[in-house]
């Protein structure tokens, strides 16, 4: 497994499991729950979760029916943007622990940049974080503004931005940014978006680019790994979502090969900022009629 250490110490696995619509969106029940214990029987131990996704109670049965001592998972969460603000955010994340039976979280997030509840709502996370409730702080979907605005204030630094990230849609400038100021870059919907919940088709995604297979032949590898090499090789966090056991295992098994520097920098050419998945400009009134299930 690999592991990156966060400007705080901490360290996080590299590569994770992704929780969004496992099942279909905000399903909750024995279902999601057996899917994580085949993803933790693999030997996933990352698990990205969110109070919009509907789906923590199902983390925590897994979690306790693993019979794996707590230290060993790293679990995060996320503040959606119906949640934000100082008492909102410590009720929203109280809720979260609560459904993951959990005293503690390894991360939680701001799940969208709503700039004029961010000082409340990280004020509040900084808080929790004082108390040792959540081991580092983090953001999603921050644009470089967003990031400024953060800086501009807070006491404890945020550990990582999650974005949206594939061979697709790099964002390298925004990667950059992260990387300079120290803030480990984790992508979401590393293969694109799921098809049956985000409307993508698979045709669209650059799990089948022409070039990402031809690169996968080359090292014998899925072209899912290809793309999640690709990601770890320049140092980022991927969590990708999987309900079948052999696609689980292979996005795992990651070890037998190394992409060349060719390689990546062919991949990293395939960029046409063809976003599939939410424009942080744009999303914030749409996520507003988005309920947190209780």
């Amino acid at each position: 497994m690999y592991f990156i250490e966060l400007n705080n110490g901490v360290e996080i696995p590299q590569l994770g499991m992704g929780m969004a619509a496992i099942g279909s969106w905000q399903q909750d029940d024995e279902y999601v729950s057996e899917i994580i214990l085949k993803a933790i029987a693999v030997g996933y131990r990352l698990f990205d979760g969110a109070s919009v996704y509907g789906n923590e109670r199902a983390l925590g049965r897994a979690i306790k029916e693993s019979g794996l001592p707590r230290e060993e998972f790293f679990i995060s969460s996320k503040v959606w943007d119906t949640e934000q603000g100082r008492s909102k955010t410590h009720d929203a994340f109280a809720r979260s622990l609560e459904r993951l039976q959990l005293e503690y979280l390894d991360l939680y997030m701001i799940h969208w940049p709503v700039p004029a509840l961010t000082r409340e709502t990280w004020e509040a996370m900084e808080a929790l974080y004082q108390q040792k409730k959540v081991r580092a702080l983090g953001l999603s979907n921050f644009r470089k503004s967003d990031i400024e605005q953060i800086a501009s204030f807070s006491e404890v630094r945020p550990v990582c931005n999650q974005i949206e990230l594939h061979p697709y849609f790099t964002q390298q400038p925004l990667v950059d940014y992260c990387q300079f100021h120290k803030l480990a870059v984790s992508c979401w919907a590393p293969l694109g978006s799921g098809s049956t919940w985000s409307g993508v088709a698979v045709k669209e995604k650059p799990i089948v680019d022409p070039v990402i297979l031809e690169v996968a032949e080359r090292y014998s590898a899925t072209p899912a790994q290809v793309i999640l090499k690709w990601n770890i090789q320049q140092h980022r966090i991927v969590v990708p979502k999987s309900e079948k056991l052999e696609n689980m295992s292979t996005n795992f098994s990651l070890s037998e090969f190394n992409l060349s520097n060719k390689d990546i920098q062919v991949i990293n050419g395939l960029n046409c900022n063809k976003r599939l998945g939410g424009d942080p400009d744009y999303v914030h009134k749409n996520n507003l009629t988005v309920k947190v299930p209780d």
